[in-house]
C-alpha cells in the first residue's frame, strides 16, 4: 500500500512540474524584454542560439553575443520598450511564429548613435524554435529602413 501511495505521489508531483510549452517559453522571454532585463531574456536562449535580426543584418551566434548585441542593444536604445504579440501566434511542436509591434522612445544610445528622443513604432514577425526549454533560433523580420527613418 505504501509503495502504491509513493508511486502515485511521484506521478502527481512530476506532472506538477512539467516543462512549459514552447509558446509559454516565448511569452516568458517576451516578458523579460518588456521588463527591460536583457540578462533575464538571455536566460531563455540556448548557448548555441542563432539570432537573426533585420537591423543587424547577419546572424548573431551564441547566447552571450545575442544578449549583448541584440537584446541589450535594443533595451539600451529604447529603455521603455514595449514588445507586444499581435493576434494569435502560429505554433507547432517546437516552432512559434507571430506578428508583433515594437514601440518606445529612443532615449538611449543605439548602435553607436546618440539618442534622438523620438518615438518609434514598427511591426514585424518573429520565427522562434524552442528545444528542451531554450530558444535555439530566432529570426526577427521587419522593415529596418522604416525604423531608421523614425530614428532620424
Amino acid at each position: 500500500m505504501k509503495k502504491i501511495a509513493m508511486v502515485v505521489a511521484l506521478f502527481v508531483s512530476s506532472n506538477c512540474f512539467a516543462s512549459e510549452t514552447p509558446l509559454e517559453e516565448v511569452q516568458h522571454y517576451m516578458s523579460a524584454w518588456n521588463q527591460h532585463n536583457a540578462h533575464q531574456a538571455g536566460t531563455y536562449l540556448a548557448k548555441d542560439v542563432t539570432y537573426y535580426d533585420a537591423a543587424v543584418g547577419t546572424p548573431v551566434k551564441g547566447n552571450s553575443d545575442a544578449e549583448k548585441n541584440v537584446i541589450k542593444a535594443f533595451i539600451d536604445g529604447v529603455p521603455d520598450l514595449k514588445w507586444q504579440m499581435v493576434g494569435k501566434p502560429v505554433y507547432n511542436h517546437d516552432i512559434v511564429a507571430f506578428e508583433w509591434v515594437f514601440s518606445g522612445i529612443n532615449s538611449g544610445e543605439w548602435a553607436g548613435s546618440p539618442a534622438t528622443n523620438k518615438p518609434i513604432k514598427f511591426h514585424g514577425v518573429s520565427y522562434i524554435k524552442v528545444k528542451e526549454g531554450k530558444i535555439t533560433y530566432q529570426g526577427d523580420y521587419y522593415d529596418s529602413k522604416k525604423l531608421d527613418e523614425q530614428l532620424k
